[in-house]
């Protein structure tokens, strides 16, 4: 049954490849890397994060929320200027699969452009809010400019839990090499479901972090992961 499991998973994840969705970074055993994503930013916790990941010289992708923009852009500007890569989030957190086309491109536009005005680049990549997506959401966002919808492969759940300890264990429990693992830095200003902060995440980040790297992984961002032509 689990080689079974196994095939249909391969299977899934290949037709979603093709459409430009990824999961994760498969065969990537050699390379022992794992990315960490970070949603909803950036916030007052961003910050917290950028300094947890500079202390251990690690990366991450932050993928942004447009309406979070405005008035961080600095914070933005030190996650680039330290080797982290920011991905497009949409601008609302509303669930792409009730948007129809040309509202969701106008939020993934509304986003790349508010994120190109901050930091002079435009993102390649696209995590849609709720971390799930179907080929047609994909393929706006590809005609908006973003080549991949990156979704997770691991999931704690820490929007919606108040215990350190527990995020960073479901962390650790899925984390293998080539994972995409789905984190948050903020909070949707129009969901403010879960928990009313992101210290228990950025405490988990903490511990997470060190004990990842002791297990010989490297935190890379999802570019890094994806590249075929790495050693």
């Amino acid at each position: 049954m689990r080689a079974l499991a196994s095939v249909r998973g391969s299977a899934r994840a290949a037709r979603a490849a093709r459409h430009g969705i990824v999961y994760a970074a498969p065969r990537r055993i050699a390379r022992r890397e794992i990315a960490l994503t970070f949603d909803d930013g950036p916030s007052e916790w961003t910050l917290a994060l950028l300094d947890v990941l500079a202390e251990h010289g690690a990366r991450a992708t932050f993928f942004v929320l447009g309406a979070a923009i405005e008035g961080r852009e600095q914070i933005l500007r030190r996650a680039v200027a330290e080797g982290h890569e920011l991905g497009n989030h949409a601008y609302s957190h509303e669930d792409p699969a009730t948007l129809a086309d040309e509202a969701l491109r106008d939020e993934l536009q509304r986003t790349s452009a508010l994120l190109e005005a901050a930091t002079g680049a435009s993102p390649t990549y696209f995590r849609p809010p709720y971390a799930d997506t179907d080929f047609r959401v994909a393929r706006v966002a590809r005609a908006a400019g973003l080549g991949r919808t990156v979704l997770r492969s691991v999931d704690p759940a820490d929007w919606n839990e108040p215990d350190a300890e527990t995020i960073g264990r479901r962390v650790l429990h899925g984390s293998r090499a080539g994972a995409i693992v789905c984190l948050h830095d903020g909070i949707p200003p129009r969901e403010p479901t879960g928990t009313p902060t992101r210290e228990p995440t950025v405490a988990a980040v903490r511990a997470v972090v060190p004990e990842l790297v002791r297990r010989g992984f490297a935190l890379v961002t999802v570019t890094e992961l994806l590249a075929w032509n790495r050693k």
